[in-house]
């Protein structure tokens, strides 16, 4: 038995205890337990691995930007236990064949546990994608993505999803609410696709959705939260609490959904504290710094994150602006209930997925630190806390910033449910 000591989340509390894993799963919760293994980590405290719901690793296709190796690897070194990677890949994960083609390529490179994203087009589709650990849906153009144009293929996919046990994921954006403006920098982005847009996507899924489980992705504005349907979840990056349409990034910033003006940014952030956002997700979308440095409307959407999430964000903990236990709520605890996987809490039965963190830590956020292919944050000089040790089922995958076990990470499915 493999013994991991240190102060642990518990029930809402930290204890100190020592947790007993066999076979990549915690069997065993006591003040001393002896095994064949022992890691001791003193008064560091041990909370449940992240899990991302909305990652985007490029691979197939785009590898020149990021692949399943590096992300992962970068998710490892973030506290990022379990990533699900989204299907806007070349080609796109629209057909069960190009799904199972996808896994046998990324499988064979994953250091955490993935779930796969499927694309489908129509109900028929969503069966033939039956491997998928969710579904997404694009109302949008953004990178690569396959859209669904109309009401009426809408509620096809959504009546398919409906007599699933997973879930679809909306990235929630009304291209009849977008505006036909110059867009130079952030300011006119965020005029171009403005909140009404994305309040009028939610709206529409709402009521479309029959019986389908529904999640709406990298909510930005208070007013996105306010309008999701009742008994749906949603998601909140950190990109869009902690950037804005002032931040001085130029094209680096630039994202779908875009970043909001400050005031936007805080009522957003005040939903958060009241509770009323699901999860975390980082939205996690490289592009190169060559693909970054051109005119403001030719540069592509999207910014790395999936190595963040946890540094950047953990702050606000340490300030007690989130309480531990909501933190570990939107970071594990939620994402794993959306997922119905068995994992996101530290107890007896759960997969050993944990980190390990010293919250007297405190660094300054660098692109170095991230692993990130990519070469670069838009956090870059941001106060951090990075976790300094990374267990994937009992497994130590990452130590000090650095990976120590490659390819330790597994698929997840619809079959663990």
């Amino acid at each position: 038995m493999l013994v991991i000591e240190g102060r642990a989340y518990l029930e809402g509390q930290l204890e100190s205890v020592a947790l007993g894993i066999e076979d990549g799963t915690i069997v065993a919760i006591k003040k001393t337990l002896r095994g064949d293994e022992t890691y001791r980590f003193g008064d560091a405290i041990l909370l449940p691995g992240g899990i991302d719901v909305h990652v985007h690793f490029r691979e197939p296709g785009k590898t020149h930007k990021e692949d399943f190796a590096s992300g992962t690897e970068s998710a490892a070194v973030g506290g990022v236990t379990t990533v699900v990677d989204m299907p806007n890949t070349r080609p796109p994960v629209t057909k069960g064949d190009v799904l199972r083609e996808k896994l046998r390529v990324v499988s064979r490179h994953a250091n955490v546990d993935f779930g796969l994203y499927g694309a489908p087009a129509s109900a028929a589709d969503v069966k033939s994608l039956a491997d998928a650990i969710a579904y997404k849906v694009y109302l949008a153009e953004t990178t690569d993505a396959p859209l669904i144009r109309d009401d009426a293929a809408l509620a096809d996919l959504l009546a398919g999803v409906a007599s699933t046990k997973t879930y679809m994921s909306v990235h929630a954006e009304d291209p009849s609410r977008f505006q036909s403006l110059p867009a130079k920098k952030l300011e006119d982005y965020h005029r171009a696709r403005p909140p009404e847009a994305e309040r009028s996507a939610i709206e529409t899924v709402g009521r479309l959705r029959g019986e389908a489980r529904v999640h709406i992705a990298h909510v930005t504005t208070a007013e996105a939260v306010k309008a999701r349907p009742a008994g749906a979840t949603c998601e909140v990056t950190p990109h869009h609490l902690l950037l804005s349409t002032a931040s001085p990034i130029g094209a680096r910033g630039k994202v779908n959904p875009p970043l909001r003006p400050i005031a936007e940014r805080e009522n957003l952030w005040r939903e958060v504290v009241a509770g009323s956002v699901d999860m975390f997700a980082s939205d996690h979308a490289p592009h190169t710094l060559d693909e970054k440095s051109v005119p403001f409307d030719e540069a592509p959407a999207g910014v790395p994150g999936v190595a963040t999430t946890f540094p950047v964000l953990f702050r606000y903990v340490r300030r007690d602006v989130l309480p531990l236990p909501q933190f570990v709520a939107m970071f594990s605890e939620n994402p794993a209930k959306l997922l119905r996987v068995n994992k996101g809490t530290l107890a007896v039965g759960r997969d050993a997925d944990l980190i390990v963190v010293d919250p007297r830590r405190i660094e300054k956020m660098t692109a170095r630190r991230c692993r990130y292919k990519c070469g670069w944050t838009p956090f870059e000089g941001a106060e951090s806390t990075f976790p300094f040790a990374t267990f994937v089922r009992g497994q130590l995958v990452s130590q000090e910033g650095e990976l120590v076990t490659e390819s330790a990470g597994r698929l997840i499915t619809p079959s663990e449910l």
